[in-house]
Protein backbone atom coordinates (compact mmCIF):
# COMPACT_ATOMS: atom_id res chain seq x y z
CA UNK A 1 0.00 0.00 0.00
CA UNK A 2 0.77 3.82 -0.02
CA UNK A 3 0.21 6.85 1.40
CA UNK A 4 -3.43 8.08 -0.32
CA UNK A 5 -2.53 11.51 -2.16
CA UNK A 6 -4.13 14.04 -4.42
CA UNK A 7 -2.45 11.25 -6.99
CA UNK A 8 -4.18 8.32 -6.31
CA UNK A 9 -7.18 9.73 -4.00
CA UNK A 10 -9.87 9.53 -6.92
CA UNK A 11 -9.57 5.59 -7.73
CA UNK A 12 -8.46 4.72 -3.49
CA UNK A 13 -11.09 6.12 -1.67
CA UNK A 14 -14.84 5.06 -1.59
CA UNK A 15 -17.60 7.12 -0.03
CA UNK A 16 -19.18 4.79 3.20
CA UNK A 17 -22.89 4.37 3.26
CA UNK A 18 -22.52 3.63 7.41
CA UNK A 19 -19.51 4.27 10.12
CA UNK A 20 -17.31 1.86 11.85
CA UNK A 21 -20.24 0.74 14.02
CA UNK A 22 -22.10 -0.27 11.82
CA UNK A 23 -21.74 -2.19 8.23
CA UNK A 24 -19.03 0.11 6.38
CA UNK A 25 -19.40 -0.41 2.69
CA UNK A 26 -15.98 2.38 1.92
CA UNK A 27 -13.51 4.01 3.38
CA UNK A 28 -14.75 7.37 3.97
CA UNK A 29 -18.29 7.94 5.72
CA UNK A 30 -19.27 12.23 6.96
CA UNK A 31 -21.60 11.10 9.27
CA UNK A 32 -23.46 13.89 8.74
CA UNK A 33 -25.52 13.21 11.89
CA UNK A 34 -23.31 13.21 14.37
CA UNK A 35 -20.53 15.37 12.48
CA UNK A 36 -18.39 13.11 13.15
CA UNK A 37 -15.21 11.98 10.44
CA UNK A 38 -14.26 8.50 10.24
CA UNK A 39 -11.52 6.80 7.95
CA UNK A 40 -11.78 3.16 7.94
CA UNK A 41 -8.20 1.53 6.94
CA UNK A 42 -7.56 -1.72 6.07
CA UNK A 43 -7.09 -2.68 9.79
CA UNK A 44 -10.88 -2.34 10.00
CA UNK A 45 -12.07 -3.16 6.86
CA UNK A 46 -9.96 -5.56 4.90
CA UNK A 47 -11.66 -5.40 1.52
CA UNK A 48 -13.82 -3.26 -0.04
CA UNK A 49 -15.90 -2.39 -3.43
CA UNK A 50 -13.92 -0.23 -5.56
CA UNK A 51 -15.32 -1.08 -9.41
CA UNK A 52 -17.18 2.30 -9.25
CA UNK A 53 -13.16 4.28 -9.19
CA UNK A 54 -11.80 1.19 -11.58
CA UNK A 55 -11.15 -1.26 -9.79
CA UNK A 56 -13.26 -4.84 -8.30
CA UNK A 57 -15.75 -5.68 -6.39
CA UNK A 58 -13.41 -6.99 -3.29
CA UNK A 59 -10.37 -4.98 -3.80
CA UNK A 60 -7.77 -4.61 -0.63
CA UNK A 61 -8.64 -1.46 1.27
CA UNK A 62 -5.97 1.31 0.06
CA UNK A 63 -6.16 3.17 3.21
CA UNK A 64 -4.14 2.00 5.80
CA UNK A 65 -2.60 3.22 9.22
CA UNK A 66 0.88 2.45 8.64
CA UNK A 67 0.59 4.76 5.25
CA UNK A 68 -2.54 7.39 6.09
CA UNK A 69 -3.67 9.91 3.95
CA UNK A 70 -3.18 13.28 2.84
CA UNK A 71 -5.51 15.80 4.25
CA UNK A 72 -5.58 17.67 1.33
CA UNK A 73 -6.52 14.45 -0.57
CA UNK A 74 -9.52 13.99 2.12
CA UNK A 75 -10.36 17.58 1.14
CA UNK A 76 -10.32 17.09 -1.94
CA UNK A 77 -12.41 13.72 -2.50
CA UNK A 78 -14.98 15.91 -0.15
CA UNK A 79 -15.19 18.38 -2.90
CA UNK A 80 -15.68 15.22 -5.57
CA UNK A 81 -18.07 13.72 -3.55
CA UNK A 82 -20.51 16.91 -2.99
CA UNK A 83 -20.23 17.18 -6.68
CA UNK A 84 -22.17 14.27 -7.59
CA UNK A 85 -23.89 13.22 -4.01
CA UNK A 86 -26.48 15.90 -3.53
CA UNK A 87 -27.49 14.42 -0.08
CA UNK A 88 -24.29 15.09 1.31
CA UNK A 89 -24.44 18.72 -0.41
CA UNK A 90 -27.48 19.25 1.71
CA UNK A 91 -25.47 19.88 4.59
CA UNK A 92 -22.27 21.60 6.12
CA UNK A 93 -19.07 20.73 4.79
CA UNK A 94 -16.34 19.03 7.03
CA UNK A 95 -13.44 20.25 5.88
CA UNK A 96 -12.43 23.59 4.39
CA UNK A 97 -8.87 24.49 2.63
CA UNK A 98 -7.25 27.71 4.91
CA UNK A 99 -4.11 28.22 1.98
CA UNK A 100 -2.77 25.93 -0.35
CA UNK A 101 1.01 25.86 -0.10
CA UNK A 102 1.35 25.13 3.31
CA UNK A 103 -0.31 22.43 3.30
CA UNK A 104 -3.13 23.96 6.15
CA UNK A 105 -6.83 23.05 6.52
CA UNK A 106 -9.49 23.28 8.67
CA UNK A 107 -12.32 20.82 10.03
CA UNK A 108 -15.53 22.98 10.09
CA UNK A 109 -19.07 23.76 11.08
CA UNK A 110 -18.00 21.49 14.49
CA UNK A 111 -16.98 19.05 12.26
CA UNK A 112 -14.20 16.80 13.26
CA UNK A 113 -12.34 13.45 13.11
CA UNK A 114 -14.31 10.60 14.88
CA UNK A 115 -11.53 9.44 16.97
CA UNK A 116 -8.19 9.48 17.67
CA UNK A 117 -6.91 6.92 15.55
CA UNK A 118 -8.41 9.23 12.64
CA UNK A 119 -6.71 12.10 13.54
CA UNK A 120 -2.99 10.07 13.56
CA UNK A 121 -3.23 8.87 9.91
CA UNK A 122 -3.61 12.64 7.98
CA UNK A 123 -0.36 13.34 7.07
CA UNK A 124 1.29 16.47 5.53
CA UNK A 125 -0.46 19.19 7.14
CA UNK A 126 -1.80 20.60 10.40
CA UNK A 127 -5.65 22.27 10.69
CA UNK A 128 -7.65 23.90 12.99
CA UNK A 129 -11.38 22.45 14.21
CA UNK A 130 -13.54 25.45 14.18
CA UNK A 131 -16.91 25.32 15.78
CA UNK A 132 -20.11 26.61 14.38
CA UNK A 133 -20.22 29.88 16.47
CA UNK A 134 -16.80 30.41 14.51
CA UNK A 135 -14.60 29.52 18.05
CA UNK A 136 -11.74 27.30 17.99
CA UNK A 137 -11.78 24.30 19.51
CA UNK A 138 -8.45 22.39 18.58
CA UNK A 139 -5.40 23.53 16.72
CA UNK A 140 -3.52 20.60 15.46
CA UNK A 141 0.07 21.28 14.17
CA UNK A 142 1.79 19.06 12.00
CA UNK A 143 5.47 18.01 12.28
CA UNK A 144 6.94 16.22 9.53
CA UNK A 145 10.16 14.57 9.61
CA UNK A 146 13.06 15.36 7.05
CA UNK A 147 16.10 13.11 7.37
CA UNK A 148 16.84 9.86 7.82
CA UNK A 149 15.18 7.89 10.74
CA UNK A 150 15.04 4.39 11.01
CA UNK A 151 11.63 2.03 10.43
CA UNK A 152 12.10 0.64 13.55
CA UNK A 153 13.07 3.58 15.93
CA UNK A 154 10.26 5.78 17.84
CA UNK A 155 10.16 9.20 17.39
CA UNK A 156 8.96 11.33 20.37
CA UNK A 157 7.73 15.31 20.82
CA UNK A 158 7.46 16.98 23.54
CA UNK A 159 5.02 20.16 24.16
CA UNK A 160 7.43 22.03 26.73
CA UNK A 161 10.50 22.15 27.67
CA UNK A 162 11.82 18.90 30.16
CA UNK A 163 8.05 17.95 29.35
CA UNK A 164 6.52 14.19 29.36
CA UNK A 165 7.30 12.66 25.98
CA UNK A 166 4.70 11.73 23.86
CA UNK A 167 5.67 8.89 21.11
CA UNK A 168 4.31 9.69 17.22
CA UNK A 169 1.90 7.02 16.75
CA UNK A 170 4.23 5.16 14.65
CA UNK A 171 7.80 3.89 14.91
CA UNK A 172 10.25 5.15 11.56
CA UNK A 173 9.80 8.38 9.77
CA UNK A 174 6.75 11.27 11.45
CA UNK A 175 4.35 12.82 9.48
CA UNK A 176 1.85 13.46 12.10
CA UNK A 177 -0.14 16.12 13.64
CA UNK A 178 -0.33 17.10 17.44
CA UNK A 179 -2.94 18.81 19.43
CA UNK A 180 -1.35 22.36 20.87
CA UNK A 181 -4.24 23.76 21.46
CA UNK A 182 -7.86 23.40 23.05
CA UNK A 183 -10.94 25.05 24.35
CA UNK A 184 -14.30 23.80 25.52
CA UNK A 185 -15.23 27.62 25.57
CA UNK A 186 -17.13 27.40 22.30
CA UNK A 187 -20.73 26.48 20.53
CA UNK A 188 -21.41 23.83 20.70
CA UNK A 189 -18.95 22.48 23.25
CA UNK A 190 -16.31 19.92 22.54
CA UNK A 191 -16.37 18.11 25.53
CA UNK A 192 -12.76 16.36 24.28
CA UNK A 193 -10.97 19.35 23.68
CA UNK A 194 -9.46 20.53 26.65
CA UNK A 195 -8.30 23.77 28.14
CA UNK A 196 -5.10 24.84 26.76
CA UNK A 197 -2.47 26.23 24.90
CA UNK A 198 1.06 25.12 24.35
CA UNK A 199 1.59 26.98 20.88
CA UNK A 200 5.08 28.16 21.87
CA UNK A 201 6.62 25.28 21.62
CA UNK A 202 7.88 21.16 20.70
CA UNK A 203 10.78 19.50 20.82
CA UNK A 204 10.98 16.41 18.56
CA UNK A 205 13.55 13.68 19.44
CA UNK A 206 14.55 10.33 18.18
CA UNK A 207 17.02 7.54 20.40
CA UNK A 208 17.56 4.65 19.56
CA UNK A 209 20.50 3.14 21.51
CA UNK A 210 23.16 2.14 19.07
CA UNK A 211 22.32 5.31 17.13
CA UNK A 212 23.57 9.09 17.03
CA UNK A 213 20.48 10.86 18.50
CA UNK A 214 18.98 14.03 17.52
CA UNK A 215 16.51 16.51 18.79
CA UNK A 216 14.94 19.83 17.36
CA UNK A 217 13.06 22.53 19.11
CA UNK A 218 10.60 25.00 16.85
CA UNK A 219 11.84 27.87 19.13
CA UNK A 220 16.06 27.60 18.66
CA UNK A 221 16.33 25.53 15.89
CA UNK A 222 13.03 26.39 13.86
CA UNK A 223 12.20 29.67 14.70
CA UNK A 224 8.70 29.62 15.12
CA UNK A 225 7.35 31.82 17.95
CA UNK A 226 4.01 29.89 17.40
CA UNK A 227 2.86 27.05 16.38
CA UNK A 228 -0.36 26.81 14.38
CA UNK A 229 -2.64 24.86 12.28
CA UNK A 230 -0.09 23.88 9.21
CA UNK A 231 2.69 21.81 9.28
CA UNK A 232 6.88 22.53 8.96
CA UNK A 233 9.58 19.67 8.87
CA UNK A 234 11.81 18.71 11.53
CA UNK A 235 15.40 17.79 10.42
CA UNK A 236 15.96 15.24 12.77
CA UNK A 237 18.35 12.80 11.73
CA UNK A 238 19.87 9.10 13.17
CA UNK A 239 22.69 7.15 11.65
CA UNK A 240 25.05 4.43 13.52
CA UNK A 241 27.13 5.46 16.80
CA UNK A 242 30.17 4.08 16.20
CA UNK A 243 31.26 3.49 20.15
CA UNK A 244 27.70 2.64 21.57
CA UNK A 245 26.48 0.54 19.03
CA UNK A 246 29.37 -1.98 19.80
CA UNK A 247 27.13 -2.84 23.10
CA UNK A 248 24.11 -4.63 24.24
CA UNK A 249 21.73 -1.87 25.75
CA UNK A 250 20.86 -4.92 28.31
CA UNK A 251 24.14 -5.04 29.36
CA UNK A 252 24.35 -1.33 29.90
CA UNK A 253 21.57 -0.41 31.66
CA UNK A 254 18.52 -2.66 33.26
CA UNK A 255 17.51 -5.51 35.12
CA UNK A 256 20.73 -7.54 33.71
CA UNK A 257 23.84 -4.79 33.25
CA UNK A 258 27.07 -6.22 33.66
CA UNK A 259 30.99 -4.83 34.69
CA UNK A 260 31.66 -1.65 34.05
CA UNK A 261 28.14 -0.32 34.12
CA UNK A 262 27.52 -1.38 37.45
CA UNK A 263 29.71 0.94 39.21
CA UNK A 264 28.21 4.08 37.19
CA UNK A 265 26.49 6.86 37.60
CA UNK A 266 25.30 10.42 37.11
CA UNK A 267 24.76 12.45 39.86
CA UNK A 268 24.13 16.13 40.46
CA UNK A 269 25.68 17.47 43.29
CA UNK A 270 24.43 19.55 46.14
CA UNK A 271 27.59 22.07 45.83
CA UNK A 272 30.09 21.71 42.95
CA UNK A 273 33.44 20.14 43.52
CA UNK A 274 36.16 21.34 41.90
CA UNK A 275 38.99 19.40 39.27
CA UNK A 276 42.16 20.19 38.66
CA UNK A 277 45.19 19.04 36.13
CA UNK A 278 43.68 20.51 33.39
CA UNK A 279 45.43 22.33 30.86
CA UNK A 280 43.50 25.03 32.04
CA UNK A 281 42.52 26.37 35.32
CA UNK A 282 40.74 24.70 37.76
CA UNK A 283 36.59 24.18 37.16
CA UNK A 284 34.04 23.56 39.36
CA UNK A 285 31.30 20.78 38.00
CA UNK A 286 27.52 20.29 39.34
CA UNK A 287 27.29 16.82 37.59
CA UNK A 288 29.61 14.23 38.28
CA UNK A 289 30.05 10.59 36.15
CA UNK A 290 31.17 8.40 38.57
CA UNK A 291 33.07 5.76 37.11
CA UNK A 292 34.69 3.77 39.97
CA UNK A 293 35.46 0.58 37.76
CA UNK A 294 37.53 3.29 35.21
CA UNK A 295 35.38 2.32 32.56
CA UNK A 296 36.71 3.45 29.39
CA UNK A 297 36.00 6.71 27.42
CA UNK A 298 33.54 4.25 25.28
CA UNK A 299 31.59 2.35 27.73
CA UNK A 300 31.04 5.89 29.59
CA UNK A 301 29.38 7.53 25.89
CA UNK A 302 27.24 4.21 26.02
CA UNK A 303 26.18 4.39 29.50
CA UNK A 304 25.19 8.10 28.88
CA UNK A 305 23.40 7.25 25.54
CA UNK A 306 21.46 4.26 27.73
CA UNK A 307 20.21 7.17 30.02
CA UNK A 308 19.69 9.78 27.47
CA UNK A 309 17.04 6.97 25.99
CA UNK A 310 14.35 6.26 29.00
CA UNK A 311 12.28 8.05 31.01
CA UNK A 312 13.07 6.85 34.12
CA UNK A 313 15.12 8.94 36.57
CA UNK A 314 18.76 8.80 35.60
CA UNK A 315 19.74 10.94 38.20
CA UNK A 316 21.15 9.37 41.26
CA UNK A 317 20.89 12.72 43.58
CA UNK A 318 18.64 11.93 46.45
CA UNK A 319 15.68 13.97 45.74
CA UNK A 320 15.88 15.86 42.70
CA UNK A 321 14.55 14.13 39.57
CA UNK A 322 15.66 13.54 35.29
CA UNK A 323 14.04 12.11 33.47
CA UNK A 324 16.52 10.91 30.75
CA UNK A 325 14.80 11.00 27.70
CA UNK A 326 12.98 14.39 28.59
CA UNK A 327 16.03 16.33 28.71
CA UNK A 328 19.37 17.04 26.54
CA UNK A 329 22.42 14.79 25.79
CA UNK A 330 25.24 15.33 28.43
CA UNK A 331 27.28 15.02 25.81
CA UNK A 332 28.52 15.85 22.52
CA UNK A 333 31.10 15.05 19.53
CA UNK A 334 33.33 18.41 18.14
CA UNK A 335 34.96 18.53 14.98
CA UNK A 336 38.05 16.85 15.91
CA UNK A 337 36.01 13.99 17.43
CA UNK A 338 36.38 14.66 20.60
CA UNK A 339 33.86 14.01 23.17
CA UNK A 340 32.60 17.39 25.20
CA UNK A 341 30.64 16.35 28.63
CA UNK A 342 28.06 19.32 29.17
CA UNK A 343 24.97 18.58 31.22
CA UNK A 344 21.67 20.17 29.20
CA UNK A 345 21.10 22.77 31.92
CA UNK A 346 22.71 25.96 32.01
CA UNK A 347 25.73 26.64 34.65
CA UNK A 348 26.31 23.09 35.25
CA UNK A 349 29.25 21.39 33.97
CA UNK A 350 29.56 17.53 33.60
CA UNK A 351 32.97 15.53 34.85
CA UNK A 352 33.48 12.75 34.31
CA UNK A 353 36.04 10.72 36.95
CA UNK A 354 38.37 8.06 36.35
CA UNK A 355 38.54 7.86 32.71
CA UNK A 356 42.04 5.96 31.43
CA UNK A 357 45.05 8.08 30.43
CA UNK A 358 44.68 6.52 27.10
CA UNK A 359 41.41 8.21 26.79
CA UNK A 360 42.04 11.75 28.19
CA UNK A 361 43.21 13.38 25.21
CA UNK A 362 39.45 12.44 23.75
CA UNK A 363 37.86 14.32 26.75
CA UNK A 364 36.16 17.96 26.80
CA UNK A 365 35.04 18.49 30.19
CA UNK A 366 32.40 21.90 30.34
CA UNK A 367 32.71 23.23 33.96
CA UNK A 368 29.42 25.01 35.52
CA UNK A 369 30.80 28.63 33.89
CA UNK A 370 31.19 27.12 30.34
CA UNK A 371 34.86 26.90 30.75
CA UNK A 372 36.54 23.96 28.41
CA UNK A 373 38.80 21.50 30.32
CA UNK A 374 41.53 19.80 28.15
CA UNK A 375 43.90 17.09 29.60
CA UNK A 376 47.61 17.56 28.99
CA UNK A 377 48.63 15.39 26.61
CA UNK A 378 50.73 12.08 27.87
CA UNK A 379 52.80 10.37 25.95
CA UNK A 380 53.70 6.93 26.64
CA UNK A 381 57.35 6.03 26.37
CA UNK A 382 57.95 2.06 26.18
CA UNK A 383 61.79 1.16 26.23
CA UNK A 384 62.43 -2.26 25.87
CA UNK A 385 65.49 -3.32 27.39
CA UNK A 386 65.57 -7.11 26.51
CA UNK A 387 65.97 -9.99 28.81
CA UNK A 388 69.70 -9.45 29.25
CA UNK A 389 69.57 -6.42 30.99
CA UNK A 390 66.81 -7.36 33.37
CA UNK A 391 68.77 -10.40 34.36
CA UNK A 392 71.74 -8.37 35.17
CA UNK A 393 70.83 -7.19 38.61
CA UNK A 394 73.22 -4.06 38.76
CA UNK A 395 72.26 -2.91 35.20
CA UNK A 396 70.43 0.65 35.16
CA UNK A 397 68.55 3.00 32.90
CA UNK A 398 68.74 6.94 32.61
CA UNK A 399 66.91 9.08 30.21
CA UNK A 400 68.33 12.73 29.34
CA UNK A 401 67.67 15.48 27.15
CA UNK A 402 69.55 14.98 23.88
CA UNK A 403 70.17 18.64 23.97
CA UNK A 404 72.63 18.85 27.17
CA UNK A 405 73.89 15.36 27.02
CA UNK A 406 77.22 14.46 27.36
CA UNK A 407 78.11 17.97 29.26
CA UNK A 408 78.08 19.10 33.11
CA UNK A 409 74.50 20.27 32.25
CA UNK A 410 72.54 17.09 31.41
CA UNK A 411 69.53 17.26 32.23
CA UNK A 412 67.41 13.94 32.94
CA UNK A 413 63.79 13.45 31.47
CA UNK A 414 60.71 13.41 34.09
CA UNK A 415 57.43 11.94 34.08
CA UNK A 416 53.63 13.07 34.22
CA UNK A 417 54.33 12.48 38.13
CA UNK A 418 57.83 14.82 37.85
CA UNK A 419 59.81 11.77 39.08
CA UNK A 420 63.41 11.38 37.35
CA UNK A 421 63.03 8.07 34.33
CA UNK A 422 65.44 6.58 35.68
CA UNK A 423 65.96 3.13 37.85
CA UNK A 424 67.18 -0.64 37.46
CA UNK A 425 66.86 -2.68 34.73
CA UNK A 426 65.19 -5.72 36.68
CA UNK A 427 62.10 -3.62 37.62
CA UNK A 428 60.80 -3.70 33.62
CA UNK A 429 57.30 -5.58 33.02
CA UNK A 430 57.32 -9.10 32.31
CA UNK A 431 57.44 -8.26 28.45
CA UNK A 432 61.14 -6.56 29.39
CA UNK A 433 60.09 -2.74 29.17
CA UNK A 434 60.06 0.07 31.00
CA UNK A 435 56.46 2.44 30.42
CA UNK A 436 56.64 5.85 31.70
CA UNK A 437 54.15 8.82 30.92
CA UNK A 438 55.46 11.74 29.70
CA UNK A 439 53.26 15.01 29.95
CA UNK A 440 53.55 16.86 26.36
CA UNK A 441 51.65 19.85 26.82
CA UNK A 442 53.24 20.97 30.56
CA UNK A 443 56.42 19.30 30.70
CA UNK A 444 58.78 22.54 30.44
CA UNK A 445 62.47 20.79 31.91
CA UNK A 446 64.14 19.86 28.61
CA UNK A 447 62.50 23.26 26.46
CA UNK A 448 58.91 24.62 25.97
CA UNK A 449 56.10 23.06 26.87
CA UNK A 450 53.87 21.42 24.18
CA UNK A 451 56.99 21.02 21.52
CA UNK A 452 59.02 17.69 20.46
CA UNK A 453 62.59 16.58 22.02
CA UNK A 454 65.25 14.86 21.36
CA UNK A 455 66.05 12.48 24.08
CA UNK A 456 68.76 9.52 25.28
CA UNK A 457 67.86 6.48 26.53
CA UNK A 458 70.80 4.88 28.66
CA UNK A 459 71.07 1.33 29.48
CA UNK A 460 73.87 -0.17 31.03
CA UNK A 461 74.84 -3.40 32.78
CA UNK A 462 77.42 -4.09 35.42
CA UNK A 463 78.72 -8.19 35.30
CA UNK A 464 75.67 -9.60 32.85
CA UNK A 465 74.84 -6.95 30.75
CA UNK A 466 76.75 -4.30 28.36
CA UNK A 467 75.76 -0.56 27.37
CA UNK A 468 73.21 0.03 24.98
CA UNK A 469 72.20 3.79 23.94
CA UNK A 470 69.29 4.79 21.85
CA UNK A 471 68.05 8.45 20.68
CA UNK A 472 64.04 9.20 20.37
CA UNK A 473 62.10 11.98 19.98
CA UNK A 474 59.09 12.57 22.09
CA UNK A 475 56.74 13.80 19.83
CA UNK A 476 52.41 14.52 19.96
CA UNK A 477 51.97 10.82 19.50
CA UNK A 478 50.09 8.68 22.10
CA UNK A 479 53.25 5.99 22.29
CA UNK A 480 56.66 6.62 21.61
CA UNK A 481 58.36 2.47 21.42
CA UNK A 482 61.70 1.87 20.63
CA UNK A 483 64.32 -0.65 21.69
CA UNK A 484 67.63 -0.16 24.48
CA UNK A 485 68.54 -3.82 24.83
CA UNK A 486 72.16 -4.14 25.70
CA UNK A 487 74.13 -7.91 24.66
CA UNK A 488 75.51 -10.07 27.05
CA UNK A 489 78.85 -8.87 28.68
CA UNK A 490 81.61 -10.92 27.78
CA UNK A 491 84.57 -8.57 28.19
CA UNK A 492 84.79 -9.31 32.29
Amino acid sequence: MSIIDLSNYATSLVQSSQGRSGTPDGNIFFNTASGLWEAITVEELATIDLTSVGGGASDPNPLSQQDGIKLEAAYAFENQERASDEVLRGFDRFIKGSFKFAGAYNFVNSRKPSTQADRDILRGSGWSELASDGGTDRIYFGAKGLSNIEPASQPYNQLSAGGAPTDFAKAGQFDEAVQVFGSTANTPTDSGAGDFDTRDYMAVSVRTFGQNYDRKETTTDLGIAELGGYSTGFAVNESPHNTSGNYILADVYGGSQISPWTSMGLEELDSPQSESGFNEVDGNFTWVLNNSSSGTLDECVAFLDALSQTDDDINDHASNTTNGKRVGTFYSYNGAGQVVFDSPFSGQGLFVEQVPVADEQRCVFTDDASGVKTRPFSVALEATLGSVAKADVNAWYHCFFAAAYNTGGAVTVRNSSAGDIKGLASTSDGNNKIIESFDYDGDTVGGSAGTDKDCVFLCEGDGGATQAKTLFTISRTTTVAFSCSPAAETNV
